[in-house]
């Protein structure tokens, strides 16, 4: 926990987040100060789940973005830009990706760790490593000089601007001298051993020592006896040592297989050369240790953020639904054709397995905020859809500002400074003097911070005390928040709290509130979950949530009669 405090407070080489070092610096201490802020929203709008369809693996990292709510217009389009680079660009992710994955891999596993071998096999691994090293580099740098002019965003040319930087550095160039030289004195010195080995009177063996060693292989033609012992292996074919691993594959005495113990004899038998091989191993490690592209832990999760948003994207759009660049703006909200893409991906999922007629529906909405309404007082029928409109108003605002494609089919959007939540949990529904307490301290603590650029998305709140006193309460709820110019969404089940809108806009609130509803068939109870502007009906669907699971009043009373 402390090494990762310590990496989220150190800034990275490559910055595909901040267009700068102050914006960074800048977002650092915003956060600091929100510190003690309220935190439910993470669970109430799901950001977690978003997080980890973005990026599994760094799923902590993105929901740290995701609840950062950045204002800064310049942060978000920076972002976006580089977002819409690794879409555009064919091959940038994948270049970019497999490459940065072997460089960290290799600095991870094997460049430090075999940097003293003490066998053939562990230098050819660490001689492999810093030649993969090299190779990717020089990738790199070949597909830079290929695309550069398809390149817009800042965040990318950056980057790749700094792995040429890595490649014109003098440090570079003897690393790949010296890794090449190594190569060529492994090639050169020693393809093939003579050694000599003793016997006693019983022919077991007593002692070996070499007696030759040559840069050329060792070819001699079998006898009778070689093809006994070898059981028929081609000499010139090279197919004797493949022949002497399939003998040797077994563990010694000492717990260690046959070769590797073999391998290291013969290593440090051969001290005379090898010890060139570990000097020029070293030569080579204090090169790259010299070379300041230590950083690719920074940039793999940077770039796991923006590959995993298009992965989010390409899902959406294979499933015919429409993901968007946000326009940032200082003027109203507009978003058109919104869905949640936490309930989007588990319809998806039921929808492959479930028969045509019994498919969950992903219904798009629309909600703006601005001259007409800033406030809304949303209701209808239970399962109708509401928690789940509020929560993709929630998660659209967090993406966006996150600098990322939205859930929408065009959104214009004013950003947020901070979005707060309300969503009592549901085993504390009811009357519940506790719960009621809970509940106004709650609100308490958001209105000592909650300004007129902050979103309240508020969910059943108030219900745990009389319905008479639960309008009160709401109804003052919302006129302090209106007072200071929130915007927000009431999901309610007290629609008499939508009739005292007018009274609510003629207070004196900096937020003008309007009524939502869900629509439902009047006829049939159905749901439609489409969220349109208008009064609540007052009409009870109680009938058709029992009929769904099963209860009949006309069931039990033939029951009865029989």
């Amino acid at each position: 926990m402390k090494n990762d405090h310590q990496e989220l407070l150190k800034d990275p080489l490559v910055d595909l987040y901040y267009p700068s070092k102050q914006k960074r610096e800048e977002a650092r201490a915003r956060n600091a100060a929100r510190r003690d802020w309220p935190r439910d929203f993470s669970a109430n709008l799901g950001l977690e789940q978003v997080a980890a369809q973005i990026s599994n693996y760094y799923a902590k990292r993105t929901l740290d973005l995701l609840s950062e709510f950045s204002c800064d217009k310049e942060v978000i389009e920076y972002r976006l830009d580089v977002l819409e680079d690794f879409m555009r660009v064919p091959k940038l992710s994948s270049t970019v990706k497999k490459t940065v994955d072997i460089m960290l891999e290799n600095d991870r596993k094997n460049i430090y760790k075999l940097s003293n071998p003490d066998s053939f096999s562990m230098l050819a691994e660490a001689l492999e490593a810093y030649e993969a090293y090299v190779n990717c580099m020089e990738i790199l740098h070949d597909f830079y000089a290929g695309n550069r002019e398809k390149l817009r965003s800042k965040g990318v040319i950056g980057m790749f601007e700094y792995f040429e930087e890595q490649l014109r550095d003098p440090h570079y160039a003897e690393l790949k001298k010296q890794t090449a030289e190594l190569r060529a004195m492994i090639k050169d010195r020693v393809r093939s051993v003579t050694v000599a080995i003793n016997l006693d009177e019983t022919l077991v063996p007593v002692s070996a020592g070499i007696l030759e060693i040559s840069k050329e292989p060792y070819i001699l033609k079998p006898s009778l006896l070689d093809r006994m012992i070898y059981h028929g292996a081609n000499f010139q074919s090279g197919k004797v040592m493949k022949s002497v691993r399939n003998k040797y594959t077994g563990l010694n005495t000492d717990g260690e297989p046959n070769l590797n113990a073999a391998d290291k004899a013969l290593f440090d038998e051969l001290g005379a050369i090898t010890e060139g091989y570990v000097e020029k191993l070293c030569d080579v490690l204090e090169e790259y240790q010299k070379i300041t592209l230590k950083d690719m832990y920074s940039i793999s999760y940077q770039l796991d953020f923006y590959l995993g948003a298009i992965e989010m994207i390409n899902l959406c759009e294979a499933s015919g639904m429409k993901m968007c660049r946000p326009v940032i703006t200082e003027k109203e909200t507009v978003i058109e054709g919104l869905f949640d893409p936490i309930y989007f991906r588990e319809a998806r999922t039921y929808n492959m397995r479930a028969k045509e007629k019994d498919k969950k529906p992903v219904v798009l909405n629309d909600i703006s905020f601005g001259e007409d309404a800033d406030f809304y007082i949303l209701t209808g029928a239970n399962n109708g859809g509401k928690t789940t409109f509020v929560r993709a108003v929630g998660i659209c605002f967090a993406m966006a500002q996150a600098g990322l494609y939205v859930p929408a089919v065009s959104c214009r959007l004013r950003p947020a400074d901070y979005i707060y939540t309300h969503f009592p949990k549901e085993e504390q529904t009811g009357i519940n003097a506790s719960r009621f307490t809970t509940e106004i301290k709650q609100f308490k603590t958001i209105s000592e911070t909650v300004t007129d650029r902050s979103l309240l998305f508020m969910n059943e709140s108030i219900q745990s005390t009389t319905p008479r006193e639960c309008v009160e309460i709401a109804y003052e709820m919302v006129r302090i928040f209106t007072k200071i110019g929130v915007r927000g969404i009431f999901a309610t089940h007290l629609p008499e709290l939508a009739d005292r809108i007018p009274e609510l806009n003629a207070s004196g609130a900096r937020s003008k509130t309007e009524s939502l509803i869900v629509l439902t068939d009047e006829a049939t109870g159905q749901r439609k979950y489409k969220v349109v502007k208008g009064m609540p009906t007052y009409t009870g669907h109680a009938r058709t949530i029992l009929d769904e699971f099963g209860i009949s009043y006309e069931e039990i009373a033939k029951r009865l009669e029989k």
